[in-house]
């Protein structure tokens, strides 16, 4: 799929909704409570911004929990020691804390906290790519805040749903959460917010192939959408309207909002968006069977795709290294105080055990991280031998098209009949080669391989050859789509040259009503049953048995012998020659 929302808006909404939660807080008479919630609010201020001011402000609200000992405030402590955590990218903790929080918020049967606590959980656990746990503490708050009719909350937690929904392809389930969130938007006149539900709206009919309603709600969203003040989110509908154009058949409409989406993300070093408008824009040409455009636009999509991807790798190393500092900062701290607060033999054997399991979990993580580094390098060495494997044959192609050129223009040098034909042949041969080679580059997998689609271009291709001599020979084709590995295409693709070959230049005394068949079929599940026919003067019926000069009838018994198939030849009104070959 050629687009894929990005995690930071939801971690960007999370966060806002949790300073929101902090901003909003109702206050009581209690003196006591109203300073913890300012605390607690001051707290959720600092803490994307200054760390260490913000971990000062948690070790307040620490020991005010514990001078109290109330579950309200023991919740509200751990859903702000579980953001800090969060906010250093280290989500193992920050998943902890936030169900300690919960479990607090629980006993104190404060159902808006437990709801703001699961809501904040869910988005750590988006953050670390656990989908399926997100969505199920996501469900849960949205009940919680259904419950206790908070409209506000129903919507931020609904945002949430809607895109984990989104991720996980459960597209019925986030189109409704999309239009429900784009009416309550503009009943809450936020118009920008539903342009963005109209884009993913509409990015869902087109994988749902709903096109015509695709480029409604992304006609929406470009006019509910604010250039100047979001320009990822304007140049993203621009490209979904060219996909979802293209996808319908305009393909210069749709090159129109590609190239002002590319304008954009290009000026904005909007990488991944600038790979996919590429992508999108070599698709588009293609189509427009302008190929030299669309080669064009797919060399560019691979160099920016080594931008992308080292994009990726440089900020996952951060996020590791950021979470490795972070746990090697705890554990000595740790270690202090254990140094500190307890000096006796038990609480020695007590804090040996934890690094025990400390180191066992920092070796499991690295091995996976080897074992990761490993899989990433596998699958960039077999994805640069498919590039180079593709890059060989195109060409194998190109070089065999040089010596076809240098044998036609020795052709038309040589005054020598015999010479000259054995020149053409030659040429003819090698243009079947480089047909072969020019259907192999597109395809990574050599072992299924269009064998209707190179007989078809194949035969055409020969027909150009000798349509000066031969205009009026018509060609009649049958192709079953069928697929084969290299090992058969190759020598059935030379055995038909020979067949169509010789017929144009032996077969017929005449051009008139001139006739050609080449028929392609299964015989059964294990035979493919390959026919070429002429209703021209025929063959010899003892040419098996006669030595003969021929070097296409010896090319197409070798070849026959070496597909292990069964040749049969017939004259009747002309020549008909099948082959039976096993596919196994």
């Amino acid at each position: 799929m050629p687009h894929t929302l990005s995690s930071m808006l939801l971690k960007t909404t999370t966060l806002f909704l949790l300073i929101f939660q902090f901003c909003v807080g109702t206050f009581v008479a209690q003196t006591p409570k109203e300073e913890f919630d300012k605390k607690n609010k001051e707290f959720f201020q600092l803490v994307w911004n200054d760390t260490k001011q913000a971990k000062t402000t948690l070790k307040w609200l620490e020991e005010f929990a514990k001078e109290k000992n109330k579950p309200e405030f023991y919740s509200k402590y751990f859903n702000a020691k579980a953001t800090l955590f969060f906010a250093n990218s280290n989500y193992t903790d920050a998943v902890t804390n936030y169900l300690k929080a919960y479990d607090y918020a629980k006993k104190s049967k404060d159902k808006w906290q437990q709801g703001i606590v699961l809501n904040n959980l869910g988005g750590c656990l988006y953050q670390s790519q656990e989908y399926k746990k997100a969505k199920e503490y996501f469900d849960i708050a949205y009940q919680l805040f259904v419950e206790i009719d908070d409209k506000d909350w129903q919507t931020n937690v609904l945002y949430n749903l809607a895109i984990i929904n989104f991720d996980l392809e459960n597209y019925t389930e986030a189109e409704k959460q999309f239009l429900l969130l784009e009416k309550t938007y503009l009943q809450d006149n936020n118009p920008s917010y539903a342009g963005y539900c109209n884009r993913v709206i509409g990015t869902i009919y087109i994988y749902t192939n709903r096109l015509d309603e695709a480029i409604k709600q992304l006609e929406l969203s470009l006019k509910r959408s604010i250039p100047e003040d979001d320009l990822d989110s304007y140049s993203l509908s621009l490209q979904k309207m060219g996909h979802a154009l293209l996808e319908t058949g305009k393909n210069q409409e749709a090159l129109s909002y590609l190239h002002k989406s590319l304008v954009i993300t290009k000026a904005n070093q909007f990488n991944k968006w600038t790979l996919i408008n590429y992508e999108l824009m070599a698709q588009t040409f293609w189509k427009s069977k302008i190929p030299d455009s669309a080669y064009f636009y797919y060399e560019k999509s691979l160099a920016y795709k080594d931008t992308v991807f080292n994009e990726t790798k440089q900020a996952e190393f951060a996020t590791l290294e950021t979470q490795f500092k972070t746990k090697l900062k705890e554990e000595k701290i740790i270690q202090q105080k254990t140094t500190i607060d307890h000096k006796n033999q038990i609480i020695y054997g007590l804090v040996f055990f934890i690094i025990i399991i400390i180191v066992l979990l920092l070796l499991f993580i690295i091995t996976r991280l080897k074992l990761l580094k490993s899989r990433r390098k596998l699958q960039k060495s077999l994805d640069e031998k498919e590039s180079l494997l593709r890059e060989i044959h195109h060409r194998v192609k190109n070089n065999l098209q040089v010596v076809s050129s240098l044998l036609n223009m020795h052709v038309r040098k040589v005054t020598d009949p015999d010479s000259k034909k054995i020149l053409e042949e030659g040429s003819d041969r090698l243009i079947a080669m480089s047909l072969i080679h020019n259907n192999l580059y597109p395809h990574a997998n050599l072992k299924n391989i269009s064998l209707d689609e190179y007989l078809f271009k194949l035969s055409h291709q020969l027909f150009d050859n000798y349509k000066l001599n031969y205009a009026t020979v018509k060609l009649n084709t049958e192709l079953e789509k069928i697929e084969v590995d290299i090992d058969k295409l190759i020598p059935i693709g030379l055995i038909v040259n020979e067949l169509i070959s010789n017929a144009m230049k032996h077969a017929f005394h005449e051009a008139s009503e001139a006739e050609i068949s080449i028929t392609l079929k299964y015989a059964n599940t294990n035979e493919i049953e390959l026919e070429v026919a002429d209703n021209g003067q025929g063959i010899a019926s003892n040419w098996h048995e006669k030595e003969t000069d021929s070097i296409g009838m010896k090319l197409i018994t070798i070849f026959s012998e070496k597909l292990k198939s069964k040749l049969s030849i017939e004259n009747t009104n002309g020549t008909k020659i099948k082959l039976i070959i096993p596919t196994l």
